[in-house]
């Protein structure tokens, strides 16, 4: 083992290449992953314009056996310090006392109103007849969808989602967390869940929309109706959400706000089996959305083991013929460590997940395995997300 500065062509060929894979990793944190931080900086300097009118606004809120979650959560949103809303359940066909809670919560709140879905309604996505039905009974002109298990942090979110609709912008996507995701046992769900999100919220930062979530997401009614509802997906379940953003998003008609007050926390009793079900779901309907967001990040994903190869071999042969080249590829493989721990812990300080350190890079050459083990599970069980499955 020894230490020469004389390398011959196939090793300085292998130095380029390793650098070209340090440089690709390096790029996608810094311009992708880096790019929510740099809004909330903007925000936070007021340099992002927003609106000072406060425009009226339903809010809707789809139900499903949610008689614990609206008896703790709606009053959050029933009470929010906005001067014109009004929120409308939609019960979704529940067999609990989701019909009572609201019942007794309408005494209480004039501006709280509730209705159902037909029972007849089995060949249908009754999520997506949920959300017509509510949009549909909806007296104001933007109306901001959500679930009962999604509590607001605090009571001006209504306010930070609304001050985004100023002239021209007819989407504002909301920022939505699990409860407890950063939990000691959920640690890798906490890490896919920040990582699936910081993608798609830098996509809306760069006007190349293709996606948000239904947590908390608001819309104008006119948008709605323009595009024709969910009629061209009626004959899947799910993209209520993220296939009809992706449908009707433009380069200029939506925004991102990301502000802690305007923050929806998600609640699950299992939060595991919910991010399970969320990445099949997400997983699913991936294959219909239009954006070049699945070739750009499958390729950083590619470029990953590429360069985790490149730094083994590049380690173990320096041992056995030139020191340099193990001194190297620790370097090269310290300042990517360095920089991606950096922004993803900063990433997910300011976005309420788990600051991950030492399972950072653990995590990150497991995901492209998890990812494809989830993909088989959604393959041999695509049939379940079809609406005919019901007929």
């Amino acid at each position: 083992m020894q230490v020469s500065f004389d390398f011959n062509g196939i090793e300085i060929i292998f130095f380029i290449i390793m650098f070209i894979l340090f440089s690709i990793q390096v790029f996608y944190y810094l311009y992708f992953y880096r790019k929510p931080l740099k809004y909330l900086e903007s925000e936070e300097k007021g340099d992002v314009p927003y609106t000072d009118k406060q425009p009226g606004v339903s809010v809707i809120v789809y139900a499903k056996n949610d008689a614990e979650h609206l008896e703790v959560f709606l009053p959050s949103i029933l009470s929010q310090n906005y001067p014109d809303f009004d929120v409308i359940v939609v019960n979704d066909g529940s067999t609990d006392e989701t019909r009572d809670v609201v019942t007794r919560l309408e005494s209480e709140y004039d501006n709280l109103y509730q209705t159902y879905i037909p029972d007849e309604a089995r060949s249908l996505s009754r999520k997506k007849l949920a959300l017509t039905i509510g949009i549909k009974a909806a007296k104001h002109d933007i109306v901001m969808l959500t679930n009962a298990n999604c509590a607001p942090e605090g009571s001006d979110w209504l306010t930070y989602m609304m001050r985004n609709f100023v002239e021209g912008v007819d989407i504002v996507a909301g920022y939505a967390y699990i409860d407890g995701e950063g939990q000691r046992k959920r640690r890798y769900v906490a890490y896919d869940r920040l990582m699936f999100t910081l993608r798609y919220i830098s996509y809306i930062l760069l006007h190349k929309t293709y996606m948000a979530e239904g947590y908390n997401l608001a819309y104008r009614k006119d948008l709605f109706f323009r595009n024709k509802g969910f009629s061209k997906h009626l004959n899947l379940h799910y993209g209520d959400d993220d296939l009809f953003i992706n449908e009707v998003a433009t380069a200029d008609n939506t925004r991102i706000e990301l502000s802690p007050e305007s923050r929806m926390v998600i609640h699950y009793e299992n939060n595991f089996k919910a991010w399970r079900e969320l990445k099949l779901r997400y997983d699913f309907t991936a294959a219909y959305l239009k954006t070049d967001s699945k070739f750009v990040f499958g390729f950083e994903r590619m470029t990953v083991y590429l360069f985790y190869i490149s730094i083994v071999l590049f380690f173990v042969y320096g041992l056995y013929y030139n020191l340099l080249f193990s001194v190297v590829s620790f370097l090269f493989w310290l300042l990517r460590f360095i920089v991606q721990v950096t922004i993803y812990r900063k990433s997910a300080k300011r976005l309420s997940s788990n600051k991950l350190f030492f399972l950072l890079p653990v995590f990150d050459l497991l995901q492209s395995v998890i990812n494809l083990y989830y993909k088989i599970i959604g393959i041999c069980s695509k049939s379940k997300n079809f609406t005919w499955q019901n007929l």
